[in-house]
Parts: C-alpha cells; sequence; structure tokens
C-alpha cells in the first residue's frame, strides 16, 4: 500500500503492531512503496521480511525470478504455513482434556506423522518446535511449565478449546479417541488415543487397523496382549510412534522389527530392560527413550537404569534421541554408538572406567549433541579426560561417578547451560573451571568436593540463576564477594552440620528462594524474624524454607 498522508502512514503502522493484530497471524511484513516501483522488487522485499521473520534462510536465486514466478513462491511459502501449524494443532485432540502435554512428546508425535519437514541443516525435529512456539503466540497453546534453563516443557489447550478441536478432528477422520462408552476403532483414522480403557480394549481393531500411524495410551495395562496378540502385527500396523511409557511392558516381541516405519519408540517407565536384536532392522527410528530413574532418598538427585542393546546399533543412522543404553556390553558398543552423528541426546549409564577413552572418542563424531548422561558403574571413576574435540553444541552436561579432574576441554563448551555433578569427590575446589563457562544458569554440585571452604569471587558465574550445594559434608565456610553471582534467583544447601550461616547471601539482591537441607534447629533458629542473629542475611529473601528428614518422610518449615 502506498500512502501519502503521515497520518494514514502512522495510523497502519500503530494497527500493524497492534499487539491483537500481531497474535492473529503467522506471518506479517511492513512494506514501504514508492509511486513509481517494480513489481519484482516489491515481492523480493516482502519475501525477504517473511523469511527474516521467521529467521528462516532466504531462498536462492531469487533475485532472478521473474514477476510470476515469485508470486508462486510466496504463494507455497504463506500455503506451507497455513498447512503446517493446522494439522499439528488439530492434533493436540487425542490427548484427554485438561491434560498437560509433554512438549518434546508432542513434536516427536508431530514428526512421526508427516505434519513436519526438515529441510537442509534443519531438522524435522527444530521446524516442529517453531510451529509449538507460534501456536503459543497466537495462544492457541496454552504454556504450561517452563524449565530452570527457560525451555518449554508442557503445555495444554484449554478445556472449550479441546471440545471444538475434538470434534473438528474426528469429523474430519483425522483421530480417534476412545474412553469407558467407546471401545472399538472405526478404521477410518490415522493417529489414535486410548483413555482408561479395560484389559480388552480394542486388541482386535488394533491389530486389524492398517491406517494407524500412532497409538498414545492412557490408564492401559493390556499392553502386552497388543503386542502379542497377531504373528500380523508388524505387517499390518504401520505404526510410526509407539508409546509404552509407564506401563507394566517388561519384554518386546521380536515381531518388533517388523515396524519399518516406526520413528518414536517410547519405553519410559515401563519394565522393559532389553532390547531385541530385530530393533536394529528399524532404520527409520529416530528415538529410543528407554529409561527408568529413581531419586535418592532426599529427592536431590536421580539414580538411572538404562537398556542394554545388542551390536548393530551403529547401523541405526537416523537415531537422535537414545536415553538410556547400559554399557555394559564394553567397548564394542561403545564403538557403534560413534557412527551414531546425528544423534541430539544421549545418556550412558554403567560406563566403566576402562572403556571411557572410547567414548570420548565417540562423542567426537556427535557434533549435534545437545544434552549428555553419563553414569558411571557403581558410583566408579569416569575417564573422560581424552575427549579432544567435544560436542560444541552441548547445552546441558550430567556426570555421575567419580573424578580426577573435570575434562579439560570443558571450558571451550560455550553452549553449556546447564551443568550436574553428582558423587564427583573431586581432591580440588572446581569453581575456577565452572565459572569459566559463560552462559551457565543452572549449577549442580552433589558430594563434589570435601573442602572446608568454597568461595565464590567478583567475577564468577555472572549468568548463572540456579545453584544447588548439596551433600558437601566437609563444608564449613560459603564464602560470596559482592559482585559474585549477580543475578542468582535460588539457591540450596545441604552442607555438613558444622557450616555457619554464609553471611554473603545479604549481598545476593536477586534471590528469591533459599533452600536448607537437613541443617541442625539452631541454624534454623539464628535466621528467626523475631529474635535471630543472622536474620538480617536473609531478610530480603521472600522464601527461605528448611527440609528436616525423618524416618517418616521430610518436613518443610518456612521462615516466616
Amino acid at each position: 500500500m502506498a500512502l501519502k498522508l503521515g497520518s494514514e502512514m502512522i495510523l497502519a503502522k500503530k494497527v500493524y503492531d497492534n499487539k491483537k493484530v500481531v497474535e492473529r497471524f503467522v506471518c506479517r511484513a511492513w512494506i514501504t512503496v514508492s509511486q513509481s516501483f517494480k513489481m519484482e522488487m516489491v515481492l523480493q522485499n516482502r519475501i525477504k521480511k517473511f523469511y527474516e521473520a521467521m529467521n528462516e534462510p532466504i531462498p536462492e536465486g531469487m533475485d532472478a525470478m521473474d514477476e510470476i514466478s515469485l508470486i508462486g513462491l510466496l504463494k507455497k511459502y504463506l500455503e506451507d504455513k497455513r498447512r503446517g501449524s493446522r494439522p499439528c494443532f488439530l492434533y493436540c485432540a487425542v490427548f484427554p482434556e485438561d491434560y498437560s502435554i509433554n512438549c518434546a512428546k508432542l513434536i516427536r508425535l508431530w514428526v512421526a506423522e508427516g505434519f513436519v519437514k526438515g529441510e537442509k541443516g534443519v531438522p524435522s525435529e527444530q521446524r516442529a518446535e517453531e510451529y509449538l512456539n507460534e501456536l503459543i503466540h497466537r495462544s492457541l497453546v496454552q504454556l504450561s511449565e517452563v524449565d530452570d534453563v527457560g525451555r518449554i516443557r508442557r503445555c495444554k489447550v484449554h478445556d472449550l478449546m479441546h471440545e471444538i478441536i475434538l470434534k473438528k478432528a474426528e469429523g474430519l477422520n483425522f483421530c480417534h479417541v476412545l474412553g469407558d462408552e467407546d471401545l472399538s476403532f472405526n478404521g477410518k483414522f490415522l493417529p489414535g488415543s486410548v483413555q482408561k480403557g479395560t484389559n480388552t480394549i480394542a486388541v482386535e481393531p488394533i491389530n486389524r487397523n492398517v491406517q494407524i500411524h500412532s497409538l498414545l495410551l492412557y490408564d492401559i495395562d493390556a499392553v502386552p496382549m497388543l503386542l502379542t496378540y497377531s504373528r500380523r502385527f508388524g505387517k499390518s500396523i504401520p505404526l510410526r510412534y509407539l508409546s509404552l511409557r509407564g506401563t507394566k511392558v517388561n519384554m518386546l516381541p521380536k515381531s518388533i522389527g517388523k515396524l519399518q516405519n516406526l520413528q518414536t519408540l517410547d519405553l519410559k517407565q515401563s519394565l522393559v530392560d532389553a532390547l531385541p536384536v530385530e530393533i536394529t532392522k528399524l532404520k527409520k527410528l529416530r528415538h529410543i527413550l528407554a529409561y527408568s530413574y529413581h531419586l535418592n532418598p532426599e529427592g536431590l538427585f536421580f539414580t538411572a537404569r538404562g537398556v542394554h542393546i545388542g551390536e548393530g546399533i551403529g547401523s541405526m543412522l537416523d537415531l537422535q534421541n537414545l536415553c538410556y543404553v547400559e554399557a555394559n556390553n564394553g567397548r564394542g558398543l561403545i564403538e557403534e554408538l560413534g557412527k551414531l552423528r546425528q544423534l541430539r541426546r544421549l545418556g550412558i549409564v554403567n560406563l566403566m572406567e576402562e572403556d571411557g577413552p572410547s567414548m570420548c572418542a565417540s562423542f567426537s563424531n556427535m557434533k549435534y549433541l545437545e544434552p549428555l548422561v553419563i553414569l558411571s558403574k557403581d558410583d566408579g571413576i569416569l575417564n573422560l579426560q581424552t575427549i579432544s574435540n567435544p560436542p560444541r553444541y552441548l547445552r546441558t552436561l550430567t556426570l555421575q561417578g567419580g573424578l580426577s579432574r573435570l575434562p579439560d576441554r570443558l571450558p571451550v563448551l560455550r553452549s553449556l547451560v546447564r551443568v550436574d555433578l553428582v558423587n564427583s569427590r573431586l581432591s580440588y575446589d572446581p569453581r575456577e573451571v565452572l565459572q569459566a563457562l559463560p552462559n551457565l544458569l543452572e549449577l549442580l554440585l552433589y558430594n563434589v568436593y570435601g573442602g572446608e571452604c568454597f568461595c565464590f569471587v567478583e567475577s564468577g558465574f555472572q549468568k548463572l540463576k540456579i545453584l544447588h550445594l548439596l551433600n558437601m559434608k566437609g563444608l564449613k565456610t560459603l564464602k560470596i564477594h559482592e559482585g559474585a553471582l549477580p543475578v542468582l534467583e535460588r539457591l540450596e544447601i545441604q552442607p555438613s552440620q558444622q557450616m555457619e550461616v554464609p553471611s554473603g547471601i545479604c549481598l545476593l539482591k536477586t534471590l528469591t528462594m533459599i533452600d536448607f537441607f537437613g541443617m541442625p534447629r539452631e541454624f534454623a533458629y539464628s535466621m528467626r524474624p523475631q529474635d535471630g542473629q543472622n536474620y538480617p542475611i536473609v531478610e530480603h529473601v521472600p522464601n527461605v524454607f528448611f527440609h528436616e528428614f525423618h524416618a517418616n518422610g521430610r518436613k518443610i518449615l518456612r521462615l516466616r
């Protein structure tokens, strides 16, 4: 639009920038057009604005296109955006009403259904995350949980909106949801959701139905029947997503190898502890989520159990998530892991000291790795010094086991936002190495250092928001210098019975919560508002809690 009058342009700009208008559109662009213009330049400008607004690479060769080609490119771009988010939104109907949806799971489902396609250099999962952010921005999906480092963890659909999209989705044969009153599939849908069923719900129709792409189970114990009911299991169901999370299934049949379209296998918190060798036939498999974890008695860190995987895992080149795998099979398995160059997430359990160098060599091939969890066998030594080329995009790192010293290349990991060190038992203060991580937001140290003093200096941890100092039994003095931890919001401390109240807490002006675990009553009494000599140290902190552990559980006391 060409606007001659200043007042008209001001009005148009106000409408363009209005929050309610912005929320209604996926793509928008402000284009200034002169009275003498070329249509090709206007179209090129508009397309560039759209791509820049969505942080997407501008198509090559666009400057050489004629008007007709540019119109076609623009039309295809807008249609792709509309097509992409609409089925993703309708898919939310397969979840129960008022259900808190795991966002990572939702993204995997969208990809498995084929709603989202990756491009060169941009995996499908990344594109799906952009669609999710778009739906949240447009208030079609509600944000319900964000993790400690700012990533979206859970979302939900409002009850009224859920009812609308469920009717729309079932009317289009887009999906089908079974409940107590509806115990059979109609044979026309693609995704399926089974909720609150009995031990005989829909097993035969599930085995017959040739159009099921994904199967979600809620409050179901009949899965063993589903997996063993028919020899036709793998041939008749082109499943792309199979979730047995939280069920009582303890073994997968060999026929799992017939699910040639399977992209996600979710066995979290199930009883499965080994995968059949036939799993390596599934060349399209992108996500193996097969672990269970348990918090320690104080609820401060977890121990995990993975699954045993035999030879051949290195041939599954599309794998992006592998969590967690038992390292007991030795060096052969670990060397095969090095062939999985597309891995974005990896968890290793029961790694032995002598296998550390082989594991380091495999890590050097995983350039896209973001979260990495390594647990040693029986809290033994982790030998990770030989890693020469660590994954540069690593965002979260968990190391559970003894360390003679921190990995030499740790400071080069500039993308790290969270580090968990558990039972490291270092002989030196690791603070100097850790504070060199420029983007660290959260740090957990559990039984890491046995010294009597831990000190945070002026220039340290400039972006850290959450700090856990746990099970540091020898610690007597925690020093916090002025200028240290300038944006810290949450502090957890579980040291020895000898520790003094850290006077430097009064310098942490951004603190909103402190949790003290297992401290003597006298420690807590010294901070009472009415007569505590140390109350001025924590007076500015809105939430101060004391956790006491007893034989029958935990008692939590609030300061005020």
